[in-house]
């Protein structure tokens, strides 16, 4: 039996990259400082900032809506999500071949 353990906080995927696009994108639509990006990188922390302590943070220095934070700590990040084909290659190489059980 093959057995494969993998961490998935910015090792397959640059989940990072994925947030900072995304934060950036969200500062640009409400017309929040480009700057701030750095301050809610670091509020984030790679993601291992409570999602709830994410948003307090947004909506106390910005006065955004929770819901528009919200939607950005849900889905922001994983929409720019990036798989690398050589992630990929690698993942597919461990696959065990198809087979009876």
């Amino acid at each position: 039996m093959t057995l494969l353990l993998v961490d998935l906080d910015n090792t397959l995927i640059d989940r990072d990259a994925a947030f900072r696009e995304a934060a950036g994108a969200f500062l640009a639509a409400h017309g929040l400082p480009a700057g701030d990006l750095s301050w809610l990188m670091g509020v984030d922390a790679s993601g291992y900032t409570p999602r709830g302590e994410v948003g307090t943070a947004m909506v106390n220095r910005y006065g955004v809506p929770g819901a528009a934070v919200r939607a950005l700590l849900d889905t922001g990040g994983a929409d720019r999500v990036v798989l690398v084909p050589a992630i990929a290659d690698a993942l597919t190489a461990v696959r065990p071949p198809a087979g009876p059980a």
